[in-house]
């Protein structure tokens, strides 16, 4: 097959099923070659051929002590190892982050061999922060940098997730060709990504809420990690406010920080749970009053999770910082069934608790057929491949313009 039908994608997101990244790069992989017959090279590798981490022996561990405090980020070495002897020929190239520092080394390689590439990533990388680094890593955060600034500046277009991140690359790189497209939705009757049972998960209550209810049911399909806001405290507001017996919020992933739902409120029961399928998240929320979804500390992101919770069939809460709603806020003001509140303000609880006890047909639940996984990654591939045929058209220029140049 000539190279003008091969397309390249680079992704170091793996082993894991639930990452958003690597949904992502399945559903891109799968659209370039169903939908626009292209025969698909993935870098490093398709998922259990890709090269597994470095033997670890003791010089090696030795070796990354002493380059931690240089490289990039910890998926450096394994990409430079992975891509030493990549030769890469194509039409263009897809480059999908996170991790970041491998797309970078890619870029470079694909910038010398004259491939146009797309950039795809989810979150902004070294440019957009603002914190000051530690001494450790000054060097490394020089190096993210320019890295970065190599990475869009030699870009023939970039998808990022939210409006704020294309914000700050168009105020970087004003002639940077941007696309916002979140990740989509898998439907109710479609297998997600690595759809096998991962085991017994305790069976919800099916039950629809009334008007007397004083228990309020929430549930949460996502990780609890640092990067997310602390509702302990509002669930236990969210209970005093209303005037309920009991609130009961069960968590449906893996769990870093427990301290994040911790109330003092013993009416305030928190359940924790293993990830599950997302079949088995739409049968286990329909025996909650609502499903969660909880903003991250920075506003400018947006919680892929949000788009996948537009597939449940109850009424969705989006819990946000007071300071600023953030993307999550402006996503939820624009999809049915959600209602964004305040992390800290009880005034919002008259109108959360008027939302859920509200009777909730199937259709106003409906997810908008734009945002499901077919449309979205239509939608990019198209998107990376008119970029591709445009620096392609503007390098052959070029060429005739020098080819008939006087000499």
């Amino acid at each position: 097959m000539s190279a003008d039908r091969q397309a390249i994608v680079v992704s170091f997101a793996d082993g894991n099923r639930f990452s958003p990244r690597v949904q992502r790069t399945e559903r891109l992989v799968s659209a370039l070659e169903r939908e626009f017959d292209f025969r698909v090279g993935r870098v490093p590798g398709p998922p259990g051929r890709a090269p597994g981490p470095l033997k670890t022996t003791l010089p090696r561990r030795v070796a990354r002590r002493a380059l931690r405090p240089l490289v990039l980020d910890p998926f450096e070495i394994r990409a430079r190892f992975a891509l030493r002897r990549w030769k890469p020929s194509a039409r263009g190239a897809l480059l999908i982050g996170w991790p970041f520092s491998p797309i970078y080394i890619a870029a470079s390689q694909l910038h010398a061999a004259g491939i146009p590439y797309v950039v795809d990533v989810g979150d902004s990388w070294a440019l957009a922060d603002p914190a000051p680094a530690p001494w450790s890593r000054l060097l490394p955060r020089r190096r993210a940098r320019a890295a970065e600034t190599f990475l869009w500046r030699h870009a023939s277009a970039g998808v990022v997730t939210t409006e704020r991140h294309a914000h700050g690359l168009r105020a970087l790189f004003p002639g940077l060709d941007l696309l916002v497209r979140p990740n989509g939705y898998t439907s109710a009757d479609e297998p997600t990504v690595g759809s096998e049972d991962l085991g017994a998960a305790p069976e919800a209550p099916n039950r629809a809420p009334t008007q007397n209810d004083r228990e309020l049911r929430l549930v949460q399909f996502g990780s609890v990690n640092p990067f997310k806001l602390s509702i302990g405290e509002w669930l236990s507001k969210l209970r005093r406010s209303a005037a309920l017996t009991r609130v009961r919020f069960a968590n449906y992933g893996s769990v870093d920080r427990p301290d994040l739902l911790e109330s003092e409120d013993p009416a305030v029961v928190i359940e924790l749970h293993e990830p599950v399928e997302w079949a088995r998240a739409r049968q286990i929320a329909r025996g909650f009053d609502a499903a969660v979804v909880t903003a991250n500390r920075d506003p400018a992101q947006l919680p892929s999770r949000a788009i996948q919770y537009q597939t449940l069939p109850v009424p969705r809460v989006a819990v946000t910082a007071s300071s600023d709603p953030g993307e999550l806020g402006a996503f939820a003001a624009r999809r049915p069934g959600f209602i964004a509140v305040d992390v800290e303000s009880p005034e919002d609880v008259p109108r959360l608790i008027s939302h859920l006890r509200r009777p909730w047909p199937e259709d106003e639940l409906r997810p908008p057929a734009t945002d499901s996984w077919e449309a979205v990654a239509r939608q990019v591939v198209r998107f990376a491949i008119e970029a591709w045929e445009r620096e392609r058209t503007a390098g052959r220029r070029d060429g005739e313009r020098v080819a008939t140049a006087p000499g």
